[in-house]
């Protein structure tokens, strides 16, 4: 099932993708949706940031830039930012590449677990939840997501992830992105589609 596209959004819908580093798939993930929620819901009608658990002011990775680049994207200025309280607590949907990364996020706030989900994970359960309707905002749309999902059971849970593709080969990285670039367009058909119906 695809979403359909939404109407440009009243508020705008706030996007948090988080991988280990902040080097690799999360910029990717930020770049490419905010390209496409841009381009549907308008600059104004988005704001997708990334973060990660390493060190922080560090580059993207080169070969990360370069296939951005290919697809006429620019993270050549992005430096690593850290994943804080303040940034999860502040974000309406938060898009990880591994299941660690959204128990680290529970971990620094548990109300941030029920927005928080592996992007493949987000893609299994969008389907299953009704787009929001005019009274209710993507943030509750992304809870209603998860409200099935409990904390300690997703410690054992096969949860589908994103494999870090650092360091392999320039071909099977670039067959990654195509992947994951793949994710993001149906990722954001889904938040442009709840953010539009949340604002109608």
């Amino acid at each position: 099932m695809s979403a359909p596209d939404a109407s440009a959004a009243a508020t705008p819908v706030k996007v948090l993708t988080v991988c280990t580093h902040n080097r690799t798939r999360s910029v990717m993930m930020a770049a490419m949706l905010e390209a496409v929620l841009g381009d549907r819901l308008g600059s104004r009608g988005v704001i997708v940031r990334s973060s990660g658990f390493g060190p922080v002011g560090i580059p993207a990775i080169d070969d990360a830039v370069d296939a951005m680049d290919r697809r006429g994207l620019d993270v050549s200025t992005h430096r690593s930012a850290e994943t804080t309280q303040r940034l999860v607590d502040g974000a309406d949907m938060i898009l990880t590449a591994e299941r660690d990364h959204v128990v680290k996020i529970a971990a620094l706030s548990p109300a941030a677990f029920r927005r928080a989900m592996t992007l493949p994970e987000f893609l299994q359960r969008a389907p299953s939840a009704e787009l929001p309707d005019g009274g209710q905002t993507a943030w509750a749309w992304a809870e209603a997501l998860t409200a099935d999902r409990v904390a300690g059971e997703y410690l054992r849970a096969d949860v589908p992830e994103i494999a870090d593709p650092t360091g392999s080969a320039r071909r099977v990285f670039e067959e990654a992105v195509v992947v994951l670039e793949q994710q993001c367009n149906e990722a954001a058909a889904w938040l442009a589609s709840a953010s539009g119906s949340a604002s109608t």
